[in-house]
């Protein structure tokens, strides 16, 4: 065995080991035996370390399971497609675009799925950590190990895609039910969306902190003319975050936050996963059904962290235009932002025509 797998068999009794003692046992210096314990933290152990006693194991990683994501999803009366697991990778999105751009056509002309589209809808892709994490108008995403989720989800609806913004309003709201699910959050305790696309959580009397993004992509069909898949990928930032400078007044941990608070609630990735997945391929069936949604929307603008507050419109990266003060007055069935601008005229925008930054609103 290595040295950090000895090390690791040594530590897994109830107490402590000297690290003397790592030393003999694995018959290497207390150099190598440092190494070897910093090597197992970076693949996510808790190891304590206490000066005369020397390291306790805490806890192991929270690994990433597709059978245990599949069993979750499951057991809650989802029908997951084909789920594949990284322990690292670029970019779940841009894996699920490199797919889906060698499958070919997702459906033939009677709207029934290809042998490749059958393959690819409902598919998710998960991973422990990105190199190259994307958020909306080419925003970087960190995405660091054993820290938090990410993952993507490949839906291919029978009548294409209409409106992108309801599938990431969607996300958003599935997202948002399973962790205040999972983490036993109300009240004023419980998490916020912004639109059109982030998860926030209180982590203060006046203090928000974004804890999910998502990213929502299409697959279009030349031939056709629709948006014949989405890409939606969702990244959670669940524990261990060590977000720093600018970041750190923004982004935040769920179970950082809550430390913070006094709770000790902690869920499994593989839990959040499925949790979220299988809530959201719930909605999407009721969408593709034909059937509006409304009771998703309701909990969209229930949730919506916006309505009533100051923001700053920006427009979209590509499109002319300048930056305005406005009131949010709504949001419409559609997942469309209602705003009121300081000469009082209305302005009905959609997600792809303003951007809203984390330190746009008031």
């Amino acid at each position: 065995m290595t040295t950090k797998e000895t090390a690791l068999a040594l530590l897994g009794g109830n107490g402590f080991v000297s690290g003397e003692s790592l030393a003999k046992e694995c018959a290497v210096s207390r150099a190598a035996v440092n190494k070897a314990i910093k090597a197992l933290r970076d693949d996510g152990y808790s190891i304590e370390a206490v000066t005369n006693k020397g390291y306790r194991l805490v806890s192991e990683p929270d690994r990433i399971s597709a059978d245990a994501i599949r069993q979750a999803m499951e057991s809650m009366g989802a029908n997951p497609g084909e789920i594949t697991v990284f322990d690292r990778i670029d970019s779940t999105n841009t894996e699920a675009k490199r797919r889906c751009a060698s499958s070919g056509a997702f459906r033939l002309e009677n709207g029934t799925l290809t042998g490749n589209g059958e393959k690819l809808h409902r598919s998710l892709l998960v991973a422990g950590a990105q190199t190259a994490g994307r958020g909306r108008m080419g925003r970087v995403f960190s995405s660091p190990a054993n820290s938090g989720i990410y993952f993507t989800l490949v839906y291919s609806p029978k009548n294409g895609i209409t409106n992108p913004a309801l599938l990431t309003a969607a996300a958003a709201v599935a997202v948002s039910e399973s962790i205040d699910g999972l983490y036993a959050l109300s009240g004023e305790y419980a998490t916020r969306i912004k639109w059109v696309n982030d998860v926030f959580l209180p982590a203060g009397e006046y203090s928000q902190k974004k804890i999910a993004g998502i990213l929502t992509e299409g697959i279009s069909n030349f031939e056709t003319g629709t948006i014949e898949s989405a890409i939606v990928g969702i990244g959670i930032n669940v524990r261990n975050g060590g977000f720093s400078g600018e970041l750190s007044k923004i982004a935040g941990s769920v179970e950082d936050i809550l430390k913070e608070r006094g709770r000790t609630e902690t869920a499994s990735r593989n839990a959040i996963v499925a949790n979220v997945a299988g809530r959201l391929l719930s909605i999407y069936d009721r969408m593709d059904n034909g059937t509006p949604d409304g009771k998703m929307m309701e909990t969209y603008k229930a949730k919506s962290m916006l309505v009533g507050k100051k923001v700053r419109v920006n427009p979209a990266a590509g499109l002319e235009g300048e930056s305005y003060e406005a009131e949010v007055l709504d949001i419409t069935d559609q997942a469309e932002l209602v705003v009121k601008d300081g000469g009082g005229k209305t302005h009905t925008l959609s997600s792809g025509e303003v951007s809203l930054h984390s330190y746009d609103f008031v």
